[in-house]
């Protein structure tokens, strides 16, 4: 039996997941050319030999496959702790309003993960074109616990006042518990299908899957206790995925999320050491999830980590750039200054000196003569040494300006984590019911603003 097996739903809680739908689409998974404005493309979403349109194509696989993996992730944690027993309709009439995401029935939560699965499979056989046929969860929903039995399974569990036949009861709670066992085997059976044939199909396609299945394992709802335990290492694997994909993902969102990730791994050693700085583990727990889901965002082009920038954030680089070049100009004219500048100023300064001896006239007149074989010269010296290091330092410049751009963007990214600190202060503070984040402007509330 497989790890994920063995490790059962008794680890993790039966808490609802995040409150969103599976993604069809998105910046980056949709049609080359329909979602980036291109020319038209063929039926497969290819345009030849255009280098371009290939890289656009694997970039929507990408981000189409770390959603599936993400959704495959939730779904089989969904069919571990949720409640498969109750019906999809609730009876007793209409509901008073329109049914929410989080209202939904266990087996509809899952039917949605389902159709993720097979949208997001589907996209991505359209986008490779190699023919060959992607998995299916047909084999999933076969494996779904009945109706009748769930319900058969929730009145043994709950102990109805309806006596049944001997025996019944029993068998009905054995039923359901072998059902949601060949559930679970069927959505691992079909796991290793799309691993299978997502590696086959392309390398970055495959551990784009895997990189969105570890995440939502990663940012999984749980108790504070397990924390630690999804950090102890995992943050490394995650950073070197992150590596490997940098080029087909979204700008700048791999160095982000990783150095995002980076300052979680911190937070959480620093949580655990007891550092009264750092958020305690149970604020670090709530905002995690949070957390993930930005992270997902920001990898499948959903949201632009410059967008979160602001005025402030962009005088902080100006500044922090303008800081390093005058270091940088100030280390390059030092290293060049002997080698490059004293031997052409002495060539200069001997050539004006001969040029101002041998000119005729008064001492006015080979004073003018210097003077602008020096300036010539100069100048000379300067175009010879000013091309080449204005040409260097924009070079320079760029990578430094990136990197000043990253750690901004990683900053902002890292608001559920700033959330979580806020939080912890607060509540050592004495003001548990400060929220995290308010405007330091206002004042918190006093016994005297009670009623």
């Amino acid at each position: 039996m497989s790890t994920v097996h063995r490790r059962g739903a008794g680890h993790e809680p039966a808490v609802a997941d995040a409150a969103d739908g599976p993604a069809t689409g998105g910046t980056y998974g949709g049609r080359a050319g329909e979602t980036h404005g291109g020319p038209a493309v063929d039926p497969v979403g290819r345009r030849g030999d255009d280098a371009v349109g290939r890289l656009r194509d694997e970039r929507g696989c990408v981000a189409t496959a770390l959603r599936l993996g993400w959704w495959m992730a939730d779904a089989y944690h969904h069919a571990q702790t949720a409640d498969l027993s109750t019906p999809q309709r609730r009876p007793g009439g209409p509901p008073v309003k329109l049914t929410n995401l989080t209202e939904m029935s266990g087996r509809r939560r899952l039917r949605m993960y389902l159709d993720g699965i097979d949208v997001a499979l589907a996209q991505i056989a359209e986008l490779t074109g190699t023919g060959s046929t992607a998995p299916s969860a047909a084999a999933v929903r076969a494996a779904t616990p009945a109706e009748a039995t769930a319900m058969a399974g929730a009145m043994t569990v709950a102990g109805a006042t309806t006596v049944p036949p001997a025996g019944a009861a029993p068998a009905a709670g054995a039923t359901m518990v072998a059902e949601v066992a060949a559930l679970l085997l069927a959505l691992d059976d079909l796991n290793v299908d799309v691993l299978r044939w997502a590696m086959a199909t392309n390398p970055r396609v495959g551990l784009a899957y895997r990189l969105g299945r570890s995440l939502a394992d990663t940012v999984r709802h749980g108790e504070a206790e397990q924390v630690p335990w999804r950090f102890a290492g995992r943050q490394h694997e995650i950073s070197r995925w992150l590596d490997d994909l940098a080029s087909v993902l979204p700008p700048y969102s791999a160095a982000v999320v990783r150095r995002s990730l980076r300052a979680w791994a911190d937070a959480v050693t620093r949580a655990r050491s007891g550092d009264p700085a750092e958020a305690g583990l149970d604020e670090l727990a709530r905002e995690l999830r949070n957390q993930g889901d930005r992270w997902r965002n920001v990898l499948t082009g959903g949201l632009h980590p410059r967008d979160l920038l602001d005025e402030e954030d962009y005088a902080v680089v100006a500044r922090n750039v303008i800081i390093r070049d005058r270091k940088l100009a100030v280390q390059a004219a030092r290293g060049i200054f002997w080698p490059v500048l004293v031997p052409l100023l002495v060539v200069l300064f001997a050539v004006v000196g001969v040029s101002a001896a041998a000119a005729a006239g008064s001492p006015a007149t080979r004073a003018a003569v210097a003077l602008v074989g020096l300036g010539a010269g100069l100048t000379a010296v300067w175009r010879t040494v000013s091309g080449p290091a204005l040409a260097v330092a924009g070079e320079v410049n760029r990578p430094l300006l990136e990197g000043e751009l990253t750690v901004r963007m990683a900053r902002r990214v890292d608001g559920p984590l700033a959330d979580a600190r806020a939080a912890a202060r607060a509540r050592r503070q004495g003001h548990p019911d400060q929220v995290p984040g308010g405007s330091k402007y206002v004042a918190g509330l006093s016994p005297a603003d009670l009623p």
